[in-house]
């Protein structure tokens, strides 16, 4: 019997309000005394702490609206462009995963909106959906959804890294899932720490490249904090890790995982044709940019590079007998700037 796992970043699956976005022009800037934030006029919640808040806005004819805003470094975020989750949601369908594991889901309300507003339209229907707030202050968490059944799910948010801080940026989400065949899988989705750097432009490059080792160091520290949770369970079997871990498979930073005898199963499997805008499969016409598999494609500085961020990594005992990219068909991403990546595992 066969089961298919996928992972996709579905960047940024918001269903945030936007003052410009959402409300009717007349009362885009309407005066500061007519907001009302926490009972006090200004404030749209706290970026650090990602704490939204409840804003209200009297309209012209009195009407009173309500919604919560969360800002990102000052600035409001505002809901996935429709079209945009309408063309990630094709991929979702197109794959036809039993297990979908996502990454940068906001929250459960989020997610169940996509299932029924995006996704049921197109036959697909994920009865088991969860999402567990995690650490980032962006609220941009990471997802499982099941056609089969989630008996138990684990949030590891708060297991420490060596400084006492919670070492995850987001969650790792852990989901048993019964198989077909009455036994359970052991899933978990995480999405280890980006290579993103903030105002990198003012920065020395000797600053730039203390950042980036920092960086290593914590994706590092993720990585050894998945495989001390495995031990802390003693699973060694029907195990599957994946998500968006932000680096190579055989990075450096990704050794931990190697050395709990897990395998990564995508880089060794090939491309297949993915949907435009109007649902026509597309096969790669990609496929010469890189010698190597890939799922996200970088630009900065004229350089462009293809890595295979998108990854699943499997315990030995998994018999694995497919693994895909779904590629885009847009050069700068379809819905998304990351491609899909599924594998096929066989049960019996």
């Amino acid at each position: 019997m066969a089961v298919r796992i996928a992972t996709f970043n579905a960047n940024n699956l918001f269903s945030r309000w936007s003052f410009q976005a959402e409300i009717p022009r007349t009362v885009a800037n309407p005066p500061i005394a007519e907001i009302a934030a926490d009972g006090t006029t200004g404030g749209a919640g706290d970026a650090s702490s990602g704490q939204p808040s409840v804003v209200e806005v009297v309209l012209p004819d009195g009407t009173h609206m309500s919604g919560v805003l969360r800002t990102f470094r000052g600035k409001l975020v505002k809901g996935k462009d429709p079209k945009a989750r309408a063309w990630i949601a094709q991929r979702i369908a197109a794959m036809n995963a039993d297990v979908l594991c996502l990454q940068e889901v906001e929250d459960q309300d989020a997610l169940d909106t996509f299932n029924r507003d995006d996704l049921r339209p197109l036959d697909v229907d994920y009865r088991y959906r969860v999402v567990v707030e995690g650490n980032d202050p962006r609220r941009i968490d990471v997802a499982i959804c099941s056609r089969l059944p989630i008996t138990r799910i684990s949030s590891w948010r708060f297991w420490p890294a060596p400084s006492g801080e919670p070492v995850f940026g987001r969650d790792l989400l852990q989901a048993q899932i019964a198989a077909p065949d009455g036994k359970p899988l052991h899933v978990f989705v995480n999405h280890l720490k980006s290579n993103f750097i903030a105002d990198e432009h003012t920065l020395t490059p000797a600053e730039v490249t203390a950042e980036r080792e920092a960086i290593a160091e914590r994706r590092s520290e993720q990585a050894k904090a998945v495989t001390q949770i495995l031990r802390r369970q003693r699973l060694t079997r029907r195990i599957v890790v994946t998500g968006d871990l932000n680096d190579l498979p055989d990075a450096e930073t990704l050794t931990a995982l190697r050395h709990a005898d897990l395998a990564e199963q995508v880089h060794q499997g090939s491309t297949v044709a993915g949907p435009n805008r109007n649902g026509t499969l597309i096969d790669d016409t990609f496929v010469d940019l890189s010698p190597t598999i890939w799922t996200y494609r970088h630009r900065a500085k004229a350089v462009t590079t293809y890595a295979l961020y998108d990854q699943i990594w499997t315990s030995p005992d998994l018999t694995v007998t497919a693994a895909h990219v779904m590629r885009r068909t847009q050069i700068s991403g379809d819905g998304s700037d990351h491609d899909p990546a599924y594998i096929d595992l066989d049960l019996d």
